[in-house]
C-alpha cells in the first residue's frame, strides 16, 4: 500500500526546509532555527494528519452521496428521507463534536 501520509509529510518537510534555505540573511536572522525545526517536525506532522482526515471525510461524503443518488434513482418517493437523513447526521455531528473536543482536550491536559 502507498503510505500517503508519509509521502505528504516528507514532501512538506522537504519543501519547508528548501524554503528556509532560500531565505536571505536578514530573513534567517528573523526566523529562529528552533522555530523552523518545530515547524518541520511537529507542524508538518499535524498538517499531513489533517490532510489525510480531509481525504477520508471526502470519501465518506462521496459514499453518502452515491447511496443517496442510488436510492433516489430507485425510489423517487424517498426524497423526504434523503433530505432528512443527512440533516440528522449533521445535527448529531454538531452536538457530539463539542463534547468530543472537550474530552480530547481533557485527555491532552492529563498527558
Amino acid at each position: 500500500l502507498v503510505d500517503l501520509q508519509g509521502t505528504i509529510r516528507n514532501y512538506l518537510r522537504a519543501s519547508l526546509f528548501r524554503k528556509y534555505l532560500n531565505y536571505d540573511e536578514r530573513s534567517r536572522s528573523i526566523v529562529r532555527a528552533s522555530t523552523m525545526q518545530s515547524a518541520i517536525m511537529v507542524d508538518v506532522q499535524e498538517a499531513s494528519e489533517s490532510y489525510i482526515f480531509a481525504v477520508k471525510l471526502c470519501r465518506i461524503v462521496g459514499r453518502l452521496f452515491i447511496v443517496m443518488a442510488f436510492t433516489y434513482h430507485k425510489n423517487p418517493g424517498a426524497l423526504n428521507i434523503l433530505i432528512l437523513m443527512p440533516s440528522l447526521m449533521m445535527i448529531w455531528v454538531l452536538l457530539r463534536g463539542a463534547s468530543f473536543r472537550r474530552a480530547c482536550e481533557q485527555e491532552s491536559d492529563m498527558q
